[in-house]
């Protein structure tokens, strides 16, 4: 016998927040004595959808106007290379991206598992256009 629910949804389909509970923890001696945060403080925090490959390879595609075939080919070697220097540990410098380098590894069951520090690209600068000795018009 299957049985329907309804979930409270959000935009795209994304399932709204479980409400808080209204009575807090008796606290122990064991838990730190922490004021939690008020609630009008609190923040939403949103799930941003993943980036496949497939979906890195179809932007790729439109934004060069290139074959798909050829564009996978590259875009799945570029990542093998940037995988293999993160693991010997170097650092990367990509521009968009900023740097990148491993912050933390650890090899468990097999797999090796790497916290990555990003620092951000900053926004290129704009250059203010320089101002003309001479007036337009002007012998000079």
């Amino acid at each position: 016998m299957a049985t329907t629910a309804t979930r409270n949804t959000g935009p795209k389909g994304i399932p709204a927040p479980k409400p808080k509970a209204a009575s807090r923890p008796a606290q122990t001696a064991l838990s730190p004595a922490v004021d939690p945060a008020p609630e009008t403080a609190s923040a939403e925090v949103v799930a941003h959808p993943a980036v496949k490959l497939r979906d890195l390879v179809e932007r790729v595609v439109e934004t060069t106007g290139g074959k798909k075939k050829g564009v996978k080919e590259i875009v799945e070697a570029t990542l093998t290379q940037l995988g293999a220097a993160l693991a010997k540990g170097e650092e990367l410098n990509l521009p968009g991206v900023g740097k990148v380098r491993v912050a933390r590894s650890v090899d468990r069951d097999g797999r090796a598992m790497m916290t990555l520090k990003v620092r951000g690209a900053a926004a290129p600068k704009k250059k203010d256009p320089q101002e003309a000795l001479a007036e337009a018009g002007e012998d000079v």
